[in-house]
């Protein structure tokens, strides 16, 4: 098996004006306040959030945002290929905006951090016995180093 390099930096800030219209595309003809107020929350978080933290955060710049145009935003985004949606520890399910194609990503299971892993791990596919694989999905839980040097932190501390 070769080595390969992975990059776990968080998703870069660079371009951020130009993926703002890529997702506003994706979420058809009519760029609403409400939709860019969502794709501007998506894109300036590095973690990930439940639909109702992004509709806190979205009606802050957008206040006519209802909780029925994020699910509309995110369920387009998603059909699109540009959200991350995964299981956080509470139970709750969070999306965050993926604006590069397929990767896997590592998931903070106290902040919901979310960290790209690139190039993808799984890039020429398993031999399965006959079995073609279409996609597939890898997504790595842990604590990042925030959470983990805090609850260092707490130990000392108690």
């Amino acid at each position: 098996m070769s080595a390969r390099v992975v990059d776990l930096a968080p998703h870069d800030a660079e371009g951020l004006g130009a993926e703002t219209a890529v997702a506003l595309a994706a979420l058809g003809p009519a760029s609403t306040a409400p939709r860019r107020a969502i794709v501007e929350v998506m894109l300036a978080a590095s973690r990930l959030q439940t639909p109702e933290e992004l509709l806190h955060e979205a009606r802050i710049r957008a206040p006519a945002t209802s909780l029925a145009t994020v699910y509309r935003a995110l369920e387009r985004l998603d059909a699109a290929g540009r959200v991350k949606r995964a299981t956080l520890a509470s139970g709750a399910v969070g999306y965050g905006y993926c604006a590069t194609g397929h990767h896997e990503h590592a998931i903070c299971l106290r902040c919901g951090q979310l960290q790209p892993i690139r190039p993808c791990l799984v890039a020429d596919g398993p031999a399965l016995g006959g079995f073609r694989v279409t996609s597939h999905v890898l997504e790595f839980y842990g604590v990042c180093a925030r959470c983990a040097a805090e609850s260092d932190e707490e130990g000392v501390a108690g």
